[in-house]
């Protein structure tokens, strides 16, 4: 359940990053920097490796 407008936006902008290129969701994003962009980049492996601790066997 999103919390805030701001998980939202970080859900959509993840969302978007596994359909299109970087540069692309930078544009749809409004972001005048890539890094902006790339910080959802980092937001997904994040989620990524907690899901693999919590559901791996051996984890």
């Amino acid at each position: 359940m999103l919390q805030s407008a701001h998980q939202f936006r970080a859900s959509v902008n993840t969302l978007w990053l596994k359909q299109y290129n970087i540069r692309e969701v930078q544009c749809m994003a409004g972001h005048m920097h890539i890094f902006s962009t790339e910080s959802y980049l980092q937001n997904d492996m994040e989620g990524l490796k907690e899901e693999v601790q919590q559901f791996h066997p051996l984890g």
